[in-house]
């Protein structure tokens, strides 16, 4: 019996000598700089989650009492942002075919397709998106100033209130911008950018640079993607 016993430990004596020294072997592997296949597969994956997601650029330029603009921006582009904000990279341009006029040295006037209220709509749009510097939040809100429930085609005071109490936004600070020189700053700017796009007819709208007619838009923007989102799948 004691020597039975004595051949047991001897075994389990091995059998843990041959552990530890694979043991040993695995931690001189990683010293020196070697990963397991388990490893590298953590390795993978956590670099998987913590990269950048792939992001489809979109342009849109435009003039906020456009008929179509107001269409494609209510219809289109907002549903789109709303199932695919984090895989986008917006720009917005309200600005449309405007043309600015310098008065004298930094003071500019502007004379819009639809009037001086247009005027005063594109430097809103443009105070929204001045104060937001959220795009995302800045196509809902310009969106909601552009819906066909809005009186007088919206994009006014009485439209940045009204939508203001609908998404929880105070419009105050939108409305002074308009009306004072950062909106006329901002406008003049958009109308630089609108020109060297050189575009002839609004809403104008790039994919990743290409120019689109924003008839098929989400399902032009998901085949714009290398990998497209699960949003791309579950939205047709």
């Amino acid at each position: 019996m004691f020597l039975y016993k004595t051949h047991v430990f001897l075994i389990i004596s091995l059998s843990s000598i041959t552990v530890r020294a694979q043991d040993d072997e695995l931690f001189s592997n990683l010293i020196d700089g070697g990963l397991t296949p388990m490893q590298n597969l953590k390795a993978d994956l956590y670099e998987m989650e913590n990269k950048e997601p792939e992001k489809v650029e979109i342009k849109l330029f435009y003039e906020c009492l456009c008929p179509d603009c107001r269409v494609f921006d209510t219809t289109s582009l907002k549903p789109t942002v709303e199932k695919l904000a984090p895989y986008l990279n917006l720009r917005l341009y309200p600005y449309g075919n405007a043309e600015t006029i310098e008065i004298r040295n930094g003071v500019y006037q502007f004379k819009c397709q639809h009037g001086p209220k247009e005027c005063y709509g594109n430097k809103l749009h443009a105070c929204v998106i001045d104060y937001m510097s959220n795009n995302t939040e800045a196509v809902f809100f310009n969106s909601c100033l552009m819906d066909s429930a809005r009186k007088n085609n919206g994009s006014d005071d009485e439209a940045a209130d009204e939508c203001g109490r609908i998404l929880g936004i105070y419009p105050g600070q939108i409305k002074y911008c308009a009306k004072h020189d950062r909106g006329m700053l901002l406008l003049k700017h958009y109308g630089d950018e609108s020109k060297k796009a050189g575009f002839k007819y609004v809403p104008y709208i790039l994919i990743n640079g290409v120019e689109n007619n924003g008839s098929k838009f989400m399902k032009d923007v998901c085949a714009a993607f290398k990998n497209p989102p699960a949003a791309c799948a579950q939205a047709f």
